[in-house]
């Protein structure tokens, strides 16, 4: 396998033999040299086979852990900026925002799972509270956008994004330090090194540490959020004694603390004007990145704990590689947040978890010369999971918006008409006491999974002539899940019941389901490559996600249903599964003599029985629910260019266009506000832009006993609706609108020295453009849940960065 640079990007020790460009293959700008021009060819492992990602026909991008140091990327969910087709990067540890092509994880429960498959040296990291780690001592990242079946252990259906940390290197210390320290106490460092125990065995650690305080204020408690402190720790160990087996460990440990999602509300819709009739004026923040709350009872908080294990063994059969993957994981997550947006507790959200996951994959890759080529293997899957979920709400809220009056007020007046009955019907008494807890309404419940699966899968390459080549792979899955769900009513002091998010009580213990689901999906490749540095590719690939449970719902009866849920009779609400079918045709090609890369693909696919929410009309609950397509296509593209020893820029776009069809159980605002349930039919995706794009212009002059280096970097997103229902005066009024377009824009430059050390400054966000990442548009009349935007840019944030390798 040919490497890559391993020195941090932008500040890589200068050689007498080539100088590089900061790298960043498919995503920004690969590295030239002063000698020979040229774009530094990065290898991937995606199709099971080391080989140039210019020659693989899948969209994809290759992010170097150079380039992903450069742009100070903290967590995963920052390859999104420099990858077409990829969206949301909130800033917390929840998948649902990320989209890839449009497909999002739909799910706020632990009943489903994502969407999109993330795997950290081909190992599966899960889901909310354990897959979103931070990015440190990385080779590589490689995301692949559609359906993958065939190249992981888990079935992924929008895309994967795989995470390749630095291995070991036999001879080499590969040592480095990277500190960056900056406004607001940004305190960041990071390292690793290797060491040999024996002529076969090297052993790397690396570990993390990064703080920083927050930028968003409660103007009500003067406390600031979108804060962190976290710390990891990684050992990878590497076994090759030159003969036919060679094995890997990995043994990573993260411990994070920051603020949970920060919602502002925005003032705008029905909601909001229904709370200033009751509770008078609600002044709002008066900075854009500000937020005026009550807050959860714990502040915000997104933080927890994940350890994982992982073996990696390879044995050469000499007729095919014989591959084992082990991991196990283990996590502990908490999270809190203030839903509502507001200084009344309308809906305050707080999740408790634990999980443990198994997994064991083997695989029979192929070692043969001739026209034909094969990989297949078997995987299996085990995974545990309990939640506790809080949804908590002041008493008073609950009394005035549905009941017209105090909690105080509403007893006395039905108590004065001999209505009591009434009360004692609707609450089990008829005298009012307020809640224990602050006049609290505290709705506890506890969800405990226990989900495993297994595949099995083959892909077979035929090579027929010195030009066209194809392969054809099939995957059978098979999944199953029990769920137990019960509400925890001896925790909640109310007299008013469950009244907040679940709307339902369990009273003789917990009731569960076991469902399982299985399906076959294949997918088809035709490669053209008319010349060594040129590739045409079709494919047609098949996708499914399967089914779940609601973590807030039982049948029969549904969300606030009033029912006492019976073992025996009653079950956790499930979904079924979903599937895909996705078409593309792509061009790679290297011109100029290695100068100038371009990759681009167009596709199109049909989406059925849509795994998405359906809300609870005036309740903040959203359960999952199977309905309707979704017909995708769009196009993404790249272009990576050396212009001269001196100075390479990248390019990046994508185009997005969708529309949803049989979309009713969707289109709660249509139903309402319109009369009509089919208004939304013919919407686009909400929170999918139709256009983004991103650029990157890299310098580097030497000066000296060293070189000056200098990288400026931009993504842009265009707006999107927030909202499947329409804009017309009606939704408008009730609040629909756009998330507004933004830019964001850093620089870094300094000068780095022969002898290892280098020293610069950098800017995020130069243009201190102010957005929000994603919100709420269209509001109930009659609901207190009020408009809001969520995740506030950073602002404007000056730093320097220390490097020096070894």
């Amino acid at each position: 396998m040919k490497k890559t640079s391993h020195s941090p990007a932008g500040f890589s020790k200068p050689s007498s033999l080539r100088r590089h460009l900061a790298l960043a293959v498919s995503a920004a700008l690969a590295a030239g040299t002063a000698q020979a021009q040229q774009l530094e060819e990065v290898i991937v492992t995606a199709t099971k086979r080391a080989e140039s990602v210019m020659d693989v026909p899948l969209s994809m991008q290759a992010l170097s852990g150079d380039f992903l140091r450069k742009i100070n990327t903290d967590d995963i969910k920052d390859l999104a900026n420099f990858t077409p087709g990829v969206s949301g990067n909130s800033k917390d540890s929840f998948l649902d925002t990320i989209a890839v092509r449009g497909i999002t994880t739909n799910d706020f429960g632990n009943g489903g799972d994502p969407s999109l498959g993330v795997y950290k040296n081909g190992f599966y990291q899960g889901r909310n509270g354990a897959a979103v780690t931070s990015v440190f001592d990385l080779e590589r990242s490689e995301i692949l956008r559609g359906p993958q079946g065939f190249l992981f252990g888990r079935n992924s259906i929008a895309g994967a994004m795989n995470i390749i940390s630095r291995r070991p290197t036999q001879g080499e210390s590969d040592s480095y330090v990277d500190l960056r320290v900056g406004e607001r106490g940004i305190f960041r460092i990071e390292g690793g090194t290797n060491f040999d125990i024996s002529d076969s065995i090297t052993v790397r650690i690396a570990g993390l540490h990064s703080q920083e305080d927050g930028y968003s204020t409660n103007e009500i408690t003067g406390e600031d959020f979108i804060q962190h402190e976290k710390s990891a720790l990684r050992f990878t160990g590497s076994y090759d004694a030159g003969g036919a087996l060679t094995a890997n460990l990995f043994v990573e440990w993260e411990d994070r603390d920051q603020s949970g999602t920060v919602y502002r509300a925005t003032g705008d819709g029905p909601a909001f004007a229904t709370l200033e009739s009751i509770y008078g004026d609600i002044p709002l923040p008066s900075d854009p990145r500000n937020v005026r709350i009550d807050g959860p009872r714990n502040g915000l908080f997104d933080g927890g704990e994940v350890f994982q294990v992982g073996f990696e063994l390879n044995y050469d059969l000499g007729w095919a590689t014989l591959t084992s993957l082990t991991g196990y994981k283990e996590h502990d997550y908490g999270y809190t947040e203030d839903f509502d947006a507001t200084t009344i507790t309308i809906f305050n959200y707080e999740q408790v978890q634990e999980g443990e996951y198994f997994e064991q994959e083997l695989r029979l890759t192929s070692d043969n010369e001739g026209m034909f080529n094969w990989y297949a293997g078997v995987s299996y899957y085990q995974e545990d999971i309990e939640t506790e979920f809080l949804g908590q709400q002041d008493e008073d809220v609950y009394c005035n918006v549905y009941w017209g009056d105090t909690c105080q007020g509403l007893f006395d007046y039905y108590n004065s008409y001999g209505l009591s009955d009434y009360l004692v019907y609707y609450f089990g008494t008829s005298n009012w006491t307020p809640s224990g807890n602050n006049g609290l309404i505290d709705d506890w419940n506890r969800t405990v999974g226990d989900f495993s699966g297994w595949a099995a899968y083959v892909d077979l390459q035929f090579q027929f002539t010195d030009t066209i080549d194809a392969s054809f792979g099939l995957r059978y899955n098979d999944d199953e899940k029990t769920m137990s769900q019960e509400v925890l009513t001896d925790r909640n002091q109310s007299i008013l019941g469950q009244v907040v998010q679940t709307g339902f009580t369990t009273p003789q213990g917990p009731v569960s389901d076991t469902q399982s689901w299985d399906e076959t999906t294949w997918r088809g490749v035709v490669n053209w490559r008319p010349m060594d540095d040129t590739l045409f590719y079709a494919s047609v690939t098949t996708g499914y996600k399967q089914g779940g449970f609601n973590s807030f719902s039982v049948d029969p009866g549904g969300p606030f249903s009033g029912v006492e849920a019976v073992p025996g009779v009653h079950r956790p609400s499930s979904f079924d599964s979903e599937t895909v079918i996705s078409y593309e045709v792509g061009y790679k090609a290297t011109h100029l003599d290695g100068r100038s890369q371009i990759a681009a693909s167009v596709f199109m696919y049909e989406y059925e029985d849509l795994q998405a929410t359906c809300g609870v009309p005036g309740t903040p609950v959203v359960i999952v629910c199977n309905t309707g397509q979704v017909d995708g296509t769009g196009f993404e593209g790249t272009w990576n260019f050396a212009i001269n020893s001196v100075l390479s820029f990248g390019l990046g776009m994508s185009w997005f266009d969708s529309e949803a069809t049989g979309i009713q159980d969707f289109c709660g605002g249509g139903d309402v506000l319109l009369g009509d349930a089919s208004a939304c039919e013919g919407s686009p995706i909400p929170y999918i832009p139709e256009w983004s794009a991103f650029g990157t212009l890299d310098a580097v002059m030497p000066l000296g006993s060293g070189e000056l280096f200098g990288n400026l970097s931009a993504s842009w997103e265009d707006d999107s609706p927030t909202d499947w229902e329409p804009f017309n005066p009606i939704t408008v009024a009730a609040g629909q609108r756009s998330i507004g377009s933004f830019t964001e824009v850093q620089g870094l430059g300094g000068y780095r020295s022969d002898t290892g050390w280098a020293l610069a400054l950098y800017v995020e966000n130069l243009l201190d453009d102010e957005y929000f990442d994603q919100g709420v548009g269209i509001t109930l009349p009659g609901s207190p849940y009020a408009q809001f935007g969520f995740g506030p840019s950073r602002p404007r944030t000056v730093g320097m960065r220390f490097t020096w390798n070894l």
